[in-house]
């Protein structure tokens, strides 16, 4: 996995709702130079996970409903539905043929990493990083 452009602009979106109590779309894209049809997506996905809210009406737009003391990178991560592995050979189910009887060495290693990039991307909270 790498970050996305999804990811980056994710938390640039939870950027922009920081301190606001109800912003627009267009003003989370224009505020933080995103494209809009890329701003409405994450705001889905953001939506969906329960991160952000939003409320229609002339003072409607969209907020924070997460505590970014507790959400990290890596609940940015889930709700886009991004793939954490860093390469398929990690990922569950698949049948490696240099892995068959767990002997991999590269496999080992790659699961490693893995393991620590997460508990990296679990212990960066969003107000660290806004």
């Amino acid at each position: 996995m790498l970050i996305t452009r999804e990811m980056d602009y994710a938390v640039r979106v939870v950027r922009a709702l920081k301190g606001n109590t109800k912003i627009s779309a267009t003003e989370i894209a224009k505020k933080e130079h995103l494209p809009q049809a890329i701003t409405y997506k994450v705001l889905n996905s953001l939506l969906k996970s329960k991160l952000v809210g939003s409320m229609r009406g002339v003072n409607g737009g969209y907020y924070l409903k997460c505590d970014l003391t507790s959400t990290t990178l890596y609940d940015i991560c889930i709700a886009l539905g991004e793939d954490m592995s860093i390469t398929e050979c990690i990922r569950d189910g698949y049948d490696c043929v240099n892995n068959r009887c767990g002997e991999c060495i590269l496999n080992r290693e790659f699961n490693r990493i893995q393991k620590s990039l997460n508990r990296e991307l679990q212990l960066t909270t969003l107000d660290k990083l806004l």
